[in-house]
């Protein structure tokens, strides 16, 4: 039955317990919940998958990957930067998802790695795109709406590592995403984009933020 698992989510990222019964109980009727637990246990003490988070597995060990365990959702924050080549740092995969979530941080792969969680509004759920990231293609917000977030969740940089992001950002697209927020959100990002994006463009952004 491990053998059927791996060959029915071989091309998927990401599968549940629930993905498994489905596919499984279409090829044996009888087959019960417990014997589907057990094996899908079995399987991860033996690394043949990982467990993301509760119930949901991946045939890879891949912290890109993540995201889509909690689908809906976009990589951005620190990690679209990181994805986008605006910063070197390599830091945690940063998830935009639009679900409910306790923590902000969670272990995943049985605790040897650790992503960042943050619950976005639906009314905010927008401005990201697809883009290749290594061999996979993942949801990254554009440099609009990541600036915004970084904002929004209150990250802050040194403000040299914000000199590619504010010369990527089209500020009459920014401006029509900061009509969807509250006023102090937009005034605040205004503010920085009139403060730092001329010294951006013209390559003097270097001063300690």
């Amino acid at each position: 039955m491990a053998d059927e698992i791996g060959t029915i989510f071989r091309d998927f990222k990401t599968f549940t317990f629930n993905d498994a019964k489905m596919a499984l109980r279409d090829r044996h009727r009888n087959i019960s919940d417990k014997t589907i637990q057990v094996t899908l246990s079995r399987m991860a003490t033996r690394k043949r998958i990982y467990s993301l988070t509760k119930g949901v597995y991946s045939l890879e060990k891949r912290d890109e990957i993540v995201g889509f365990a909690f689908t809906p959702f976009y990589y951005g924050g620190l990690a679209a930067l990181m994805i986008r080549d605006m910063i070197d740092d390599q830091v945690k995969m940063e998830i935009m998802t639009t679900h409910r979530v306790r923590v902000s941080l969670i272990a995943v792969f049985g605790g040897s790695s650790t992503v960042v969680l943050h619950h976005i509004p639906r009314k905010y759920y927008f401005g990201f795109e697809d883009l290749k990231y290594g061999d996979i293609v993942v949801p990254v917000s554009d440099p609009e709406k990541t600036l915004i977030d970084l904002f929004y969740y209150r990250v802050r940089l040194a403000i040299q590592d914000y000199s590619e992001l504010l010369r990527a950002v089209n500020t009459k697209k920014l401006v029509r995403y900061l009509k969807v927020y509250n006023k102090r959100t937009a005034r605040i990002v205004m503010e920085f984009i009139k403060e730092y994006k001329e010294p951006a463009d013209s390559g003097k952004l270097e001063n300690p933020y």
